[in-house]
């Protein structure tokens, strides 16, 4: 029964804030606070990306995503497909290099990546959760082997796909979703995380 999983918004009164917040000498317990922190950080802001990229960051095949400018946005990150479909060479050309970067994560078991089977466009695709946004230099420390050498890059973790594509019109930067389609969205991906919990449950 996690406050995620309500269909009303998330507002933290200032005890649970204060309790997540406040250093803890439990230095471990406290990181979990800050993610959970994070995740329940929704204020539906959205980020419009060129397929088959934005797929790919929604499937947890791509982790980081570069731009050209900071951002200090911590936490759920929506993410939506632009309206440019991709070529078929695209496509494969992205897959192949992900299918090298990737090694032997994230595999079925006839050995290939979980790619998506299509690559829709003008909608949202589903979320991440940006923990950092690090410049190429702390970047390349951190991530010797890092897939992007973008000036500045999102560090993204806990993608969730949408069971269901809601049609949106992309902007530029990051933005705030409408507020019916940002409502309709945590519905749908509350649904998802109480049916991805049952599963992992039962294992």
């Amino acid at each position: 029964s996690h406050s995620q999983f309500q269909d009303s918004p998330i507002v933290l009164d200032p005890q649970s804030l204060s309790s997540l917040t406040n250093s803890t000498p439990d230095r471990s317990r406290h990181r979990v606070q800050d993610r959970e922190f994070l995740e329940m950080c929704d204020e539906g802001y959205c980020l419009s990306m060129h397929q088959p990229w934005a797929s790919l960051l929604v499937a947890g095949i791509k982790e980081h995503e570069g731009r050209t400018w900071y951002t200090a946005h911590r936490g759920r990150l929506w993410i939506a497909a632009g309206s440019k479909p991709p070529s078929p060479q695209e496509i494969g050309d992205t897959e192949h290099v992900y299918r090298i970067l990737k090694g032997g994560e994230s595999r079925t078991e006839d050995g290939d990546l979980r790619f998506p089977t299509q690559y829709p466009v003008s909608c949202l695709l589903g979320c991440v959760n940006v923990v950092d946004c690090l410049p190429q230099e702390e970047y390349r420390t951190r991530f010797p082997e890092g897939e992007s050498d973008s000036p500045f890059v999102f560090i993204c973790q806990d993608p969730h796909e949408l069971p269901v594509r809601f049609p949106v019109q992309g902007k530029h930067k990051i933005y705030k979703l409408d507020s019916k389609i940002h409502q309709a969205a945590q519905k749908s991906l509350q649904r998802v995380i109480k049916i991805r919990a049952e599963k992992h449950s039962r294992r």
